[in-house]
C-alpha cells in the first residue's frame, strides 16, 4: 500500500467554506508560522547579547540567562508543540480515513496552548527561569500546559477507532509519536521532590528528548507524506521508513548522556549513550536515504518545486547535525567538544534551520488546501529558503567551529601545561574564538529575515493568493491494497 491521501477529494469550495472544513488545521498553522518567528527573534537576541555582553546591560529581562531559555520555549513549545498539532489534524484524517472531530474544540486547545506558551516565555523573561533546562516554566503555567498538550493525543488517538484505511504509514507513527511524547515529557520534566543524581538525569531526559524526539518527530513524519504528494511517486521504502522510527523511538531518550559525559551519571550510562547515538545517526540517514531515494531520477522537476526544496533542506540540515550530535556521544570525541559551544552549534542547526524548514514545507503544501489559495509569492519562498540556509548554516557551523577550536585549545593547554583552564585561561580560551561570536550573529539576523519572508509567503496566501481547488476528506468503506 502507497501512503498517499486518496480518501480525500478536490471540490471548488469558496475559501471561507474550505477554511470552515479544516478550522482546525489552518489557524494553527497561521499561529504556528508567528511563533516561529517570534522564537527565531528570541534566538537572534540571544546570540546578539552574547557577542556583544554590554548591549543591554540596563535591561534585566534581556539578559543571556534569560533570552537563552526563552528562545528555546518559544522554538520548541511554541512554534514545535504548536505545529505538531497543526500537523495532527491535517494529515491524520487524510491518513485514517475518519474525519476531525471537535474542530472548534481542537482550535481553541491548540489557541489556548499557545497562548499559554507565549505567556511562560514572557515570564521567564520578566521574572527568570524557574527550572532546569526546558522546564522553565512557572508552576502556574506547567500543569495547565500539561493539561493542553493532552487534549491532542486525545482527539487524534479517537479517530483511529473510525479509520476506514487498512494499513499503518509511517506518517502515522510519526504524528501520533509526536503528539504523546510531547505531553509525556513535559510531565516528566514537573516531576518534583527527586534527590541526588534524580534531577540531573530528568533535566537531561527531557530536555534531550524534546529536542530530538518530541520536536523533529512530527516534521519528519510529515516529510515522507508531502513528498509522496508534491512528487506523485511513491515512497521507495516503507519498512526502512517504519525502521527509522522505531529506531528513532527507541535510542532519543538513552542518548540523553551524551550531553553530559564526565558528569555524575554512573559509568554505565556513557556505554548506553554511545550506542544509542549510533542509533540517532542511522535514523537520520534512514530518512534521508528514504527521501532522496524517493526523488531519485527525477530531481530536475523535484528542483522545480519549492516545497520539494524546503523539505530537502530541512531533511538535510537535521541529517547533518544528528550525525554530529552522535559523533559527540563517544568518550574520545566528548574529551574534546564537552562543555562547549559544539553543543549550542546543534541546538541552532536543529531549531534555527532543520526543523523550519520541514515545518514550513508542511505549511506550503498543506495551508493552501486548507484554505482555498494558492501560495501568495514562490519568489518571496524562494528567497527565504536561501537566507535560511546561508544564515542559518553559517550560524550553526560558527558556533560548531567555536567549540572545536576551545576543546582543541583547552586539551592542548593541559597537555602543554601552558595554560590553565580557568580564570584568565579561560577568558583568553573564549577571546580566541570570540569573532566566530559574532559571525554567528550577524549571520543570524540573515536567517531571521528568510524566516520573515517565509512567513509572509504564508500569512499572505489568506489575503492574495489566487483561488484554487480545495481538498474535502471522503472516508470511503474499504480500500484495496495498492
Amino acid at each position: 500500500m502507497t501512503q498517499d491521501d486518496s480518501t480525500t477529494d478536490q471540490g471548488s469550495l469558496d475559501p471561507f467554506q474550505a477554511d470552515r472544513q479544516e478550522w482546525a488545521a489552518s489557524g494553527l498553522m497561521a499561529v504556528t508560522c508567528l511563533l516561529l518567528l517570534a522564537g527565531a527573534g528570541l534566538l537572534v537576541l540571544m546570540l546578539i547579547k552574547l557577542a556583544i555582553p554590554t548591549l543591554f546591560a540596563d535591561s534585566e529581562f534581556l539578559a543571556y540567562g534569560r533570552l537563552r531559555p526563552a528562545a528555546m520555549l518559544m522554538l520548541i513549545y511554541g512554534f514545535g508543540g504548536t505545529l505538531t498539532q497543526a500537523m495532527a489534524y491535517f494529515l491524520i484524517p487524510r491518513l485514517v480515513g475518519a474525519r476531525m472531530p471537535r474542530q472548534p474544540t481542537a482550535l481553541l486547545g491548540g489557541l489556548a496552548y499557545a497562548g499559554l506558551v507565549t505567556l511562560g516565555v514572557l515570564a521567564v523573561l520578566f521574572r527568570g527561569p524557574s527550572g532546569p533546562e526546558l522546564a522553565e516554566f512557572p508552576p502556574l503555567i506547567d500543569w495547565p500546559l500539561a493539561a493542553l498538550l493532552l487534549l491532542p493525543p486525545v482527539l487524534v488517538t479517537s479517530m483511529l477507532r473510525h479509520r476506514t484505511e487498512d494499513g499503518v504509514f509511517v506518517s502515522t507513527l510519526y504524528v501520533l509519536g509526536a503528539v504523546w511524547w510531547y505531553p509525556a515529557l513535559h510531565i516528566t520534566g514537573s516531576i518534583p521532590g527527586l534527590e541526588g543524581v534524580g534531577p540531573f538525569l530528568q533535566t537531561g531526559l527531557v530536555a534531550n528528548g524534546m529536542l530530538w524526539l518530541a520536536f523533529p518527530a512530527a516534521a519528519l513524519g510529515s516529510a515522507y507524506y508531502v513528498l509522496v504528494k508534491e512528487s506523485g511517486r511513491p515512497l521507495f521504502s516503507g519498512p526502512l521508513a517504519r525502521a527509522g522510527f522505531w529506531t528513532l523511538a527507541g535510542t532519543a531518550l538513552l542518548s540523553t548522556p551524551t550531553r553530559f559525559l564526565g558528569g555524575p551519571a554512573p559509568d554505565w550510562t556513557e556505554t548506553v549513550a554511545a550506542a544509542a547515538a549510533m542509533g540517532l545517526m542511522i535514523a537520520a540517514l534512514a530518512v534521508m536515504t528514504n527521501l532522496g531515494q524517493t526523488l531519485s531520477g527525477d530531481w530536475e522537476n523535484a528542483r522545480r518545486n519549492v516545497v520539494i526544496r524546503y523539505l530537502m533542506v530541512g531533511a538535510t540540515a537535521y541529517t547533518l547535525v544528528t550525525i554530529l550530535t552522535g559523533i559527540s556521544g563517544f568518550r574520545s570525541v566528548a574529551a574534546v567538544l564537552g562543555l562547549t559551544t559544539w553543543h549550542e552549534g546543534l541546538m541552532i542547526g536543529s531549531t534555527l534551520v532543520a526543523i523550519p524548514a520541514l515545518g514550513v514545507a508542511f505549511i506550503f503544501h498543506a495551508f493552501p488546501r486548507t484554505t482555498g489559495r494558492d501560495l501568495a509569492s514562490e519568489e518571496t519562498a524562494e528567497r527565504g529558503l536561501r537566507l535560511l540556509t546561508w544564515g542559518g548554516g553559517i550560524t550553526a557551523a560558527a558556533f560548531l567551529i567555536a567549540g572545536l577550536v576551545s576543546g582543541i585549545t583547552w586539551n592542548w593547554a593541559n597537555a602543554s601545561g601552558s595554560r590553565l583552564n580557568a580564570g584568565t585561561g579561560f577568558s583568553d580560551t573564549l577571546a580566541d574564538v570570540d569573532v566566530m561570536f559574532t559571525v554567528g550573529a550577524l549571520a543570524s539576523v540573515v536567517a531571521l529575515v528568510g524566516i520573515a519572508l517565509m512567513v509572509w509567503a504564508a500569512l499572505g496566501t489568506y489575503v492574495s493568493g489566487s483561488a484554487r481547488p480545495v481538498e474535502m476528506l471522503v472516508p470511503v468503506e474499504s480500500r484495496d491494497d495498492e
